[in-house]
Formats: C-alpha cells, sequence, structure tokens
C-alpha cells in the first residue's frame, strides 16, 4: 500500500462526488480485513506499528468519503483548494439562513414535532440540492462554484444538525 494514494485511489474509486457508497463499503471490509493490527500481532515492533497506521488512515479515508460533506471538501483539496473560515457569501442565501434559523427557533418554542419535521424534510432537501450543485459544478471544472457550493452545504449541514438535535430533545421529553 502507498500512503501518498489519495483516498478514492485507495478504494479504487473514481475520483468524484457521486460515490457507490456499498462498493465503498466493500472496499472498506476488504482494505481492513488486509492491513487490521491484529493480523500482525506477531510480527515485528515495525510491522504492527505500520498496520496500525494503515488501519488509522483506511478509517480516515472511509469517514471522509462516506459523507457528502467531508467528500466535497477532500475534493476541493485535492485541487489545492483551502476553504476560507469567514467565506463571503450571497446576501439572498445569508437572509435564507437567518429565515430558516428563525423557523427551527419557532418550532423548539412551541415544540411542535410535526412542524419539526416539516422543517427537517426542507433542510434535507435543500442539502441534497445543494450537493447535486457541487457534484455538477466540481465535475465541470467550476471550482469556484463548486466551493460557494461547499459554503452553502456547511450552512445548511448546521440547521440540518441542530434540527436533528431539537428533535430528539422534543422526543426525550
Amino acid at each position: 500500500m502507498d500512503f501518498n494514494q489519495n483516498f478514492f485511489e485507495l478504494f479504487r474509486l473514481e475520483v468524484g462526488f457521486d460515490l457507490d457508497l456499498e462498493r465503498l463499503r466493500e472496499q472498506f471490509q476488504i482494505l481492513q480485513r488486509e492491513v487490521h493490527p491484529d493480523r500482525y500481532a506477531d510480527q515485528d515492533a515495525r510491522s504492527q506499528r505500520l498496520a496500525t497506521q494503515w488501519s488509522m488512515h483506511v478509517n480516515e479515508a472511509f469517514s471522509v468519503l462516506s459523507k457528502p460533506l467531508p467528500r466535497a471538501i477532500y475534493l476541493l483539496g485535492l485541487t489545492n483548494i483551502v476553504l476560507e473560515q469567514n467565506p463571503t457569501l450571497e446576501p439572498d442565501f445569508l437572509f435564507e439562513q437567518i429565515t430558516l434559523r428563525e423557523s427551527l427557533d419557532h418550532v423548539v418554542e412551541t415544540r411542535s414535532v410535526d412542524d419539526l419535521a416539516v422543517l427537517l424534510d426542507e433542510f434535507s432537501e435543500k442539502l441534497m440540492a445543494e450537493q447535486s450543485q457541487f457534484s455538477q459544478r466540481f465535475d465541470a471544472g467550476a471550482l469556484d462554484l463548486a466551493t460557494q457550493s461547499v459554503y452553502r452545504m456547511q450552512f445548511l449541514n448546521k440547521l440540518q444538525i441542530a434540527a436533528q438535535q431539537a428533535e430528539e430533545m422534543l422526543w426525550d421529553e
């Protein structure tokens, strides 16, 4: 194995946003069987250390590629794009995010599980649409637009996580 391979090469996948997640899982299991430290327990310390490093590397690669947002960020990184901490986004998008956040806050205040389910569906649809935009833009080589998609995905992902946490809180009551 080669530590210089990118995560897609490691799993023998084509570089791109749209992945066959089942194939990713299968390749992950194959690699884990090959590099699992237990297989090297009776070998020298260097081999054991290397197996541990490989296992950690495979786990990290799987974690990144199995989730859309980290996968998109990783893809941009492969093209040497580093994300800004405080990016400039379109005012319309930012206003929409404020409105969505206020809707979420209102639903939490009123403790409406039904309204929260509707919001979760809306967040999920918006996130999937942005992921599709990213994929198209990245594949077309429109990296500036793909980067903007990732920034929007980050905002939407945070909203979705907040809504899921609110849902757990409401169900626990």
